[in-house]
Parts: structure tokens; C-alpha cells; sequence
């Protein structure tokens, strides 16, 4: 059967690139210097990337540059003609999490493909038509969907789709973590995670105020890493076009190991020859000793017996890996004796006219001749054996030697520095003729002012309080006076909400949504359309499937993670009527989007941040549970928090098949709103969740941002200023 699937692996240093390639890679992905989700792997500067470039192509494998973080109005300028740069130079690809990236690649360098980063947090069909309306190359799904999730994917869907099938697994789903950054100051979202899901916790059970012993200081958040192989010939068949292998932090023994490994799967299934089992689970083992934390399919393939928690924070690796090591040594190099590619040449020699040399690969023909004509020698004339030899040293080229056609005249004579310079400067401009696919036009530096460019008419807002609260208990808590937006969440009593009235009620969606809450919302669509103002959504899914099936007013919440004027831009342009900062934007950050952007805002000022969600319960292993039906009954789903190395608790919540971690602190503006209302930023944001004295908060804020002295309500050392006043990320 014919069809187009990609294998696509990592690249963290160049001995990976190539051993990546040489090794069966059907394209690589890679970062730059700067801007990508991998800040301390090695990267590449920009010669290096076009080198990168020039050598894959001409290996017929595709580069995708990663510019995968969230990005700041400072540095948006730099990003955007960095991307030029590598459009100019022919990319394939670059891929984005930024939505204000994504909104300024489609203004300013349209015809520049681009791969939508797992750090988008794209897991249904819903995603995936939202980014299908700005022309993306192809979208790369969360990594915690299974088979049967993809296979209904990829059939509602026109997007070429890719998923992840072997390496490491973040607890969190990507682009919704906030531990690094709020623990440490090390943004995920930034490419800087300092990886606290491999750190030690112990369970503290809060009723009976005790740790567990038995799972005291372990990394109890600590995931096993990916290996698909049995899943692949079946994502193939549902549509699957690009399976990506995780690691650009790992050597070039596990790329090369694992590139092979899937090679063989992938290989096999397109040609239709039968499987070799013996084969694959030898390919199979020699990944796995490259580097393993114990390895799981749990998410492709969910099974009770597929325990995904690894209970360790690092690998190991087989004892064979110094024989892989040295069996790979020549994979890693430029001109490996791997994957090279055929060149014939065609050699005319005349007596008294110049050399003609015509070299030929599978793609390009070129031409060149010497500089002096060829003489007579009846002593030394040139022979076939002499010009085959010297035509044949291509130890330091990609090229394996194949035909040469000689056409001379008798007792001609050429040298043979003259044979190796045309040989040189023929495979030399073959190669760069091979280089380059797209024949792109120079673009030049995109300027300040033409990338911002806004028309600048900006109101400034009075300020407001917008309250969500979390249970039926708390609706006494609404007070109309003091706050003017409420958001539900869409399992409170919605008979009860609708009697409510004088303040806009916005129905809360949550970060993650199931294909059985996403039924909820729509049997219950013209109901919602009676009780509520608008809807708050916080993935790019549920935003595509309210603009489709509703008319309420739409916030995009904190979780989109937007700390830039051009994302705020993109969502106002498709009607989104309100927004809020991320989590990590700092003072700078938001004082650049209101300069910028007339929507109305809301800042966080009071709420224990959610800092992961994850598909895998903790508790689960403290329970020995293996049932994910029955979250919401069950009596550990907030009966413990996380202690850390520090002392610190979290609390944990288990709902809906998900499990939340809180920081242990609230992130607060409280005593610090001045400069923040002055910038006109209309809804100051608290959540009851967590919080005892929820309605002191409350008080103490109205006062502040109405100008109103009152007494302190903030404990000293318990609480947590975040981002906003800083400038570390």
C-alpha cells in the first residue's frame, strides 16, 4: 500500500542530526540558539542551521525548527526575523506554540509551513479545525490521546496530524505545567523546565494529618517513558502521517537505536512484507538500552496492567551500550558511509578543447569544465582506470560512486589535479543544487514598525471584581455590588444560576475536556444561551466548538497562556470579546497589550494556581487502583496533598479521569493592584478554590481597587506575587 508517512526524530547536538538521518529519519526537529521548548540542549547557531538544512535536503530528509515557547513583545521582532532567516534559507517547517507567533508568520511570511507544538495542548477534533482555518502544515496532538481517540480524529479532520510514539512523558499534559515556573522560577512554557514531576513527594493524608509511609520521598509523579511500536502499523491505517520520536536531550546511540527500531515497523507495514517479530524485538531492545525508565504504551493502548508511573526519577541504560555506541560511531559523522547517495558521471575528453564533466544524482544534473584544454601524450596518456580512480574519491561527499561514461579521444592527456578540482566542484554544486527545494524569494528584515502596527484607540476600563466560585455552597458569597462577572462551572445547579440576575454570568470550562463533556455542552447549548452572558473557554478546542454551536460572548482564560499583543490580537479578530493574562506574564508583559490591543482583560489577583493536569492519578498508587471510572465518588480523590523535599504541601484533586496540583500558596495582587488598574485592566479575577476567607479577599479588594484604605488580609510568607513583578522568565 502506498502512502505518505513520515518518521520524524529529535536532534539536540549535530552527532544526533546525523545519526538521526544516517539512520532512517524521514525528517529531524531541532531548535536554535534561542526561542525553543529545549533551552538547554546544545542547538544550533545560524550557520550550523544551514548547514543542517543543505545536508538533509540532500539527503531527502525534511528539517522542522522548533520555536516552541510562549514569547514576550520584546523579543517578537527577533523570533519573526529569525523565522525569515529560516524561511530563506529553506526550512520546512517551523513549529509553534505562540499563538501571536502563528498570527504574525500568517501576516508577514505566509508562504512559511507551519507544524502546530504539542505545547498547544491539542487533543480533539476541535483543536485541530481551529488551527485547519490558519493553513497550518500539520498538528501535533497531546501526547495523552489513545488509538481509538486519534483514529476518531483523524476521520472528522483534514489536518495532517502527528503523535508522539517513544520517550519521555511529562506528568502534565505540555503547555499547561506551571511547577517549574512557579517553584523555581523556570518556565516550560519558556523551554526552561527544571523537571519537578522527577522530584521526590511524599502523600500526606489531610484527615488523619500523616504521611504514608510506605510511599514516603519518592518521585511519585515520575512517568514511565513512551514506547509505541505495537500501536504503529494501526495508526497508520487511521491516518496518521508523521510519528515523532522524543529526545533531543539524549545521545546519538539512543537517536540512531530508535530510528532504526521504528525504521523496521514503519518500513514493513508500507511495503506489506510480513513482519519479522524476532527482527523488531531485537530493533526493540537495543532502544531500550540506549536509555529507560521502564517503558509503557499506557495512552495509546490504556490497560490495567500497564503500570505508567515509573516510581524512579532516572534511566538506565543496557549493558551493551558501549558496543551500540561504537556501532553507531559512523552514523554520527557528515560523510558516514550510511545513506549516501548514488552520482554517475559523464566525462568528455578532446584533444585541444576543455574537459566536460556531467554529474547526475536522482534530482539535478550539472556541469563543469577545466580551465586548461586537454593535450596529447603518447607517454602518459589518460585511462579509463586513471579517470575512475580519481572520480571515485568521494570519501569526504554524501555520494557513492555509480556510472561513468567516458567519451575520449586516443593518447589524451589530462591531469590529475584537474580530474579531482572538476570532481570537487561538480559534486559541490550538485550538492547545493540538491539543497535547495522551495526556491524562495529573500524577504529582507521585517521592521519594528511593521510588525507593530497596531491603531492604536485604547479605553481604558473601570476596574471590577470577576469572582469564580466552585460549588452550590458558595452562591452567598456573589455580591452585586462588588463584583460585576461570575463564572460557573458548567456542573453547578444551572437552575439556580439562572434565577440569578445583575451580573454577567459566564458558564467556566475547564483546560481539559472530555468527548462526554463536550456531549453535556451540547444537549444542554439552547439552556446555557438562556442563563448565561458568555462562556469562559481555556483550550483552543472549546473555543472552536463554542464559536460553532453557540452565541455566547467567549473570555479566553488564563490557560492560553497569552503574555503578548499579538495574541491578544488574534483572538480579538475572531471575536473573542475578553481576555485573560497568563499566569506567567509579568508588568511589562501586560502594560505592552494594553498599549496595544482595545479588549477588554483580567488579571489573576487572587487564586491557587493550578500548576498541572494530569491524565495518571497519583493516588492511584497509594490505592493500588486501576479504575479511572469512578474518580468523582472516590473517597482519595482530595483526601491527600504532595509534600515536597521542602516541606511544602499541594493539594490534589481527582475529577472527571484528571487529576489538578495547586500550589501550595495563593498568586495574589493584593497591596499591589495600583499600577495595574491605572493601565486600565477592566476584571481583577479571584477563585473561592481552596480559601477559607474567601469573602475577607474579597472586601479587601474592592476597597484597593476603588481607592479605599483597609486593613491587611494577606497571612506574611503565604502567599506568592508569581511573575507580575518580575522579569525572570
Amino acid at each position: 500500500m502506498e502512502r505518505k508517512v513520515e518518521l520524524l526524530a529529535p536532534a539536540g547536538s549535530i552527532e544526533s542530526f546525523y545519526a538521526a538521518v544516517n539512520s532512517g529519519a524521514d525528517s529531524v526537529y531541532l531548535g536554535g540558539k534561542n526561542f525553543n521548548a529545549r533551552y538547554n540542549s546544545q542547538n544550533f547557531n545560524d550557520e550550523e542551521m544551514k548547514h543542517i538544512i543543505q545536508y538533509a535536503h540532500n539527503k531527502n530528509v525534511k528539517v522542522y525548527v522548533t520555536l516552541n515557547i510562549i514569547l514576550k513583545d520584546s523579543e517578537i521582532a527577533k523570533v519573526l526575523n529569525y523565522a525569515v532567516y529560516l524561511y530563506e534559507n529553506d526550512v520546512d517547517a517551523v513549529i509553534v506554540q505562540d499563538l501571536g507567533l502563528l498570527y504574525l508568520i500568517n501576516k508577514h511570511i505566509p508562504h512559511l509551513p507551519v507544524n502546530i507544538s504539542t505545547q498547544s495542548v491539542v487533543y480533539d477534533e476541535f483543536g485541530v479545525k481551529f488551527f485547519e482555518k490558519y493553513n497550518v502544515d500539520k498538528v501535533i496532538m497531546a501526547r495523552e490521546l489513545s488509538l481509538k481517540q486519534l483514529k476518531e480524529i483523524a476521520k472528522n479532520t483534514d489536518a495532517s496530524l502527528e503523535v508522539f510514539i517513544h520517550g519521555a512523558l511529562c506528568a502534565c499534559y505540555s503547555g499547561q505545567c506551571y511547577m517549574s515556573s512557579f517553584l523555581g522560577g523556570r518556565s516550560g512554557n519558556r523551554g526552561k523546565c527544571a523537571q519537578p514531576c522527577r522530584l521526590n513527594y511524599s502523600f500526606y493524608d489531610k484527615e488523619n494529618k500523616t504521611i504514608e509511609s510506605d510511599y514516603e520521598a519518592i518521585p511519585v509523579l515520575s512517568m514511565k517513558d513512551f514506547i509505541g511500536g505495537e500501536t504503529v502499523v494501526e495508526l497508520i491505517e487511521a491516518g496518521i502521517t508523521t510519528f515523532k520520536i522524543e529526545g533531543r536531550m539524549k545521545g546519538p546511540e539512543y537517536t540512531s537505536s530508535v530510528v532504526e527500531y521504528y525504521r523496521k515497523i514503519i518500513d514493513n507495514c508500507i511495503s506489506g512484507d510480513k513482519i519479522k517479530k524476532d527482527e523488531v524485538i531485537e530493533l526493540e531492545k537495543r532502544a531500550i538500552s540506549t536509555f529507560s525508565r521502564g517503558y509503557t504504551n499506557g495512552y495509546l493502548m490504556p490497560s490495567i496492567k500497564d503500570d505508567m508511573f515509573a516510581r524512579t526519577s532516572s534511566g538506565i541504560k543496557g549493558d551493551n551500550i558501549d558496543i551500540i555506541v561504537d556501532e553507531v560511531k559512523d552514523k554520527t559523522k557528515e560523510f558516514s558511509f550510511y545513506r549516501r547517495r548514488k552520482i554517475d558521471f559523464k566525462i568528455n575528453l578532446k584533444i585541444g578543447e576543455r574537459a566536460i564533466l556531467t554529474a547526475y544524482d536522482d534530482s539535478n544534473t550539472v556541469t563543469v569544465y577545466s580551465e586548461d584544454v586537454c593535450e596529447l601524450s603518447l607517454k602518459n596518456p589518460a585511462t579509463d582506470i586513471l579517470i575512475r580512480e580519481q572520480l571515485g574519491k568521494l570519501g569526504n561527499t554524501i555520494y557513492n560512486l555509480g556510472n561513468i561514461e567516458i567519451v575520449k579521444d586516443d593518447n589524451v592527456f589530462i591531469k590529475k589535479s584537474t580530474l579531482n578540482h572538476m570532481r570537487r566542484e561538480s559534486t559541490e554544486e550538485l550538492y547545493s543544487k540538491k539543497a535547495v527545494v522551495y526556491n524562495r524569494q529573500l524577504m529582507g528584515e521585517i521592521s519594528n514598525e511593521d510588525i507593530f502596527d497596531f491603531n492604536k484607540n485604547i479605553r481604558k476600563k473601570k476596574p471590577t471584581i470577576s469572582l469564580k466560585i466552585n460549588s452550590n455552597e458558595e452562591f452567598h458569597i456573589i455580591d452585586k455590588i462588588k463584583m460585576k462577572r461570575v463564572y460557573f462551572p458548567y456542573d453547578l445547579d444551572l437552575d439556580a444560576i439562572k434565577k440569578l440576575d445583575g451580573i454577567e454570568k459566564y458558564l467556566w470550562i475547564p483546560n481539559i475536556v472530555s468527548k462526554n463533556q463536550y456531549n453535556i455542552f451540547k444537549e444542554k447549548i439552547n439552556y446555557y444561551e438562556e442563563i448565561f452572558d458568555g462562556v469562559c473557554v481555556n483550550n483552543i478546542g472549546s473555543l472552536y466548538f463554542f464559536k460553532e454551536y453557540s452565541n455566547l460572548k467567549i473570555h479566553c482564560g488564563s490557560f492560553f497562556n497569552i503574555i503578548n499583543s499579538f495574541s491578544a490580537q488574534l483572538i480579538k479578530e475572531i471575536g473573542i470579546e475578553s481576555f485573560s493574562y497568563s499566569f506567567e506574564a509579568n508588568i511589562k508583559d501586560i502594560g505592552s497589550i494594553k498599549n496595544n490591543i482595545d479588549i477588554e482583560s483580567e488579571i489573576v489577583v487572587y487564586a491557587y494556581v493550578q500548576l498541572m493536569v494530569m491524565k495518571n492519578c497519583p493516588m492511584s498508587i497509594v490505592r493500588n487502583c486501576k479504575n479511572s471510572e469512578d474518580c468523582n465518588t472516590c473517597n482519595y480523590n482530595t483526601k491527600y496533598a504532595l509534600k515536597d523535599r521542602k516541606g511544602v504541601y499541594f493539594n490534589i484533586e481527582r475529577k472527571n479521569r484528571l487529576t489538578n496540583i495547586y500550589n501550595s500558596v495563593p498568586l495574589t495582587l493584593i497591596d499591589k493592584t495600583y499600577d495595574f488598574v491605572r493601565m486600565g485592566i477592566k476584571y481583577f479575577y479571584v477563585d473561592t478554590k481552596w480559601e477559607d476567607n474567601i469573602e475577607d479577599i474579597i472586601d479587601a479588594l474592592y476597597c484597593e481597587i476603588n481607592g479605599i484604605q483597609t486593613e491587611k488580609v494577606l497571612n506574611e510568607n503565604k502567599f506568592t506575587r508569581g511573575h507580575y513583578l518580575k522579569n525572570i522568565l
